[in-house]
């Protein structure tokens, strides 16, 4: 972790003077380009002023030393002026065979000037350059100085190499700033987040292992938030998980006995409700009734306790027999619900017998319990290309919209004081494992209505 982190700032670093530098180059090109223009501007402005000390003098004209001097101290070749279509020569040095390139400073062009500053500096020529300019901004007589392209190059490797040291100092401490600003605004808010995750991977039930957030307003305040929520979220379903495993332990601990206590409790029962006495009967058949329903948790409890439910062994199924069967299970004999089967003989679904005849009875009995006993049930099912779906509609007062989130999350949303929560956990647990799935279609007041979806048969032929 602290090996990336350094690899990180190592990369911001040297990043940072690239740029850097990158930007002090494209900055030096345009800048030596100004820099031979003020130079050319320069010799031209000290050839007029060679060339007004040649005019006052006796007769225009002065010594070869004077001259000399003069061209000398203007630091160019020759220079001369053309009025009214008439040249004239004002200064010239001794006669030198070599090339010049013309160089007009009348119409001045930025891309120009870079592109020649560039020939003089990395395509040396030994050659004199001519430069054309106005002898006054309102005049159109011209001016025309000869000067050696070397001394304008050498001036340009001064200049350039100047501002190189300049450029690097700058650089530097640019970098520096910045990756120190770097450093303090992204790299090390990382770094706490980094160790806060590797905090929490090694503990995540310490409550101190939870990031507490800096208060930040950007991207990484955001990111601390989310992750602190996040880890809270994490934490609080380890601790339901947890719960989960040691109430599966402990039920699967006392099953044995469990089920020997009832078993003998239902000896007792079932000779209660044989009995003579008309009221001994009636209380040995609600005995009987309770025996039952404590034996049908525990069961469902052990069932969703398993570490997983076996591989559905799938076959033909007439949808509308489970149905059937599933209803008289699920309702009592003193019962006055009503059963509208609208499911056809001949659909028929690729399920295990036995998981599918669970997933309907769990269904059938929330429909039930959310009826008090009365109403009605309707069973439809919707034949789709490759599935079939079946619709459960009850008529009671619906589910609260208090239990709607997590109405498939085990031991969370029964609607009942003494329900688990597991009917329809465990009913969408095996639908999903034969390719399909339950899901809640809608709920109100007028009743709930309930969606199972299940492959259809496969076809003999």
């Amino acid at each position: 972790m602290h090996r990336a982190q350094g690899s990180l700032g190592r990369r911001l670093l040297v990043l940072t003077v690239l740029f850097v530098m990158l930007a002090e180059i494209m900055i030096f090109l345009p800048s030596a380009a100004a820099f031979r223009s003020n130079w050319l501007q320069s010799r031209v402005q000290a050839a007029r002023l060679a060339a007004i000390a040649v005019e006052v003098a006796p007769d225009m004209k002065v010594s070869d030393e004077i001259a000399m001097r003069l061209l000398s101290t203007a630091g160019i070749k020759a220079v001369r002026m053309e009025r009214d279509g008439v040249t004239e020569m004002i200064l010239r040095a001794p006669s030198q065979s070599m090339p010049y390139g013309t160089v007009d400073m009348r119409n001045p062009s930025t891309r120009r000037a870079i592109i020649d500053t560039c020939d003089t500096l990395f395509m040396p020529k030994e050659r004199f350059l001519r430069i054309l300019d106005t002898v006054s901004p309102n005049s159109t007589d011209v001016i025309d100085v000869l000067v050696s392209e070397s001394d304008l190059r050498d001036e340009l490797i001064v200049f350039s190499i100047r501002t190189l040291i300049f450029s690097a100092i700058i650089s530097i401490i640019s970098a520096a700033l910045i990756y120190g600003a770097l450093i303090f605004v992204f790299v090390r808010p990382m770094r706490d987040l980094s160790l806060a995750m590797a905090r929490f991977q090694k503990k995540p039930e310490d409550p101190q292992s939870v990031i507490t957030p800096s208060g930040r307003r950007d991207e990484i305040g955001r990111a601390e938030e989310d992750l602190a929520k996040m880890q809270t979220e994490i934490r609080a379903a380890l601790g339901h998980k947890n719960r989960l495993a040691a109430l599966g332990e402990a039920v699967a601990k006392i099953n044995h006995d469990l089920r020997n206590i009832l078993t003998s409790a239902q000896l007792v029962s079932d000779r209660l409700a044989t009995s003579d006495d008309p009221k001994v009967r009636t209380m040995g058949e609600r005995l009987v009734r309770a025996i039952d329903r404590g034996v049908a948790l525990c069961q469902s409890t052990l069932r969703y306790g398993k570490a997983e439910e076996n591989t559905p062994q799938k076959q033909n199924i007439t949808l509308s027999n489970v149905l059937e069967d599933a209803m008289h299970d699920a309702c009592s004999e003193q019962s006055s619900i009503f059963f509208d089967n609208g499911v056809s003989n001949s659909v028929q679904v690729s399920a295990d017998p036995d998981q599918l005849y669970r997933i309907v009875l769990n269904l059938m009995r929330n429909a039930v319990q959310a009826m008090d006993d009365k109403g009605t049930i309707t069973a439809k099912a919707d034949i789709r290309e490759h599935s079939i779906a079946l619709t459960l509609a009850d008529t009671g007062n619906g589910i609260p919209e208090a239990l709607r989130e997590h109405l498939f999350k085990p031991f969370s949303a029964s609607t009942r004081k003494d329900g688990s929560g597991l009917g329809l956990a465990i009913a969408r647990e095996l639908a999903r494992a034969h390719g399909g799935d339950v899901s809640l279609v809608r709920t109100g007041n007028s009743g709930t209505v309930f969606e199972l979806v299940l492959p259809k048969a496969k076809s003999n032929a």
